[in-house]
């Protein structure tokens, strides 16, 4: 059958990936990427006839080639288009974790980890790689992350420079109350 697995960055890479920014000296920006499944093209087959309310259109098929939230290979049809996105922008997956991606910018790497369609970038010039991706798909929510993948990410102001910490208060106090 057809792949339906849709990949997701593990913790443990996001910790990497933080470790890496921490010791390069690079910022760290997050970012949604909108209407994610529309971007890929779906080999299900799916259709629907248009009723009444499209007047001189209805009875008519219309057939759907985009992915849509709910069918089963949509997450993974859109895995496979940011990672030919990811390609063209000279980013490489790691073996530790295909959704930890890296680039190799001669005197660091950079670094842009995805769960599904929440993005991570880790760079010297992260806005740079989020106007490369802002090229193909519509970005939400850009900026400094404050909640990712169960951590609480804040930005401590020191005298050599910025220092991002990870803790799991919310996620703590979100098994607490439940």
């Amino acid at each position: 059958g057809e792949d339906a697995y849709s990949g997701a960055v593990a913790p443990e890479a996001i910790q990497l990936g933080m470790f890496a920014a921490i010791h390069n000296s690079l910022k760290v920006i997050a970012a949604d990427i909108g209407n994610a499944y529309l971007h890929a093209k779906t080999n299900e087959k799916l259709y629907t006839i248009l009723g009444d309310d499209y007047g001189e259109l209805s009875g008519k098929v219309l057939v759907f080639n985009k992915g849509l939230y709910g069918l089963r290979s949509s997450g993974a049809r859109f895995h496979e288009h940011l990672s030919d996105i990811l390609r063209k922008t000279g980013f490489i997956p790691s073996k530790a974790d295909s959704d930890l991606w890296f680039k190799d910018c001669g005197t660091h790497y950079e670094y842009l980890a995805r769960y599904v369609d929440d993005i991570l970038v880790f760079s010297k010039d992260p806005m740079k790689i989020i106007e490369c991706l802002k090229v193909t798909y519509p970005l939400q929510g850009v900026g400094l992350p404050e909640y990712y993948l169960g951590g609480d990410f804040k930005v401590q102001k020191r005298d050599r420079g910025d220092t991002i910490t990870v803790c799991a208060k919310t996620y703590i106090s979100n098994v607490c109350q439940r």
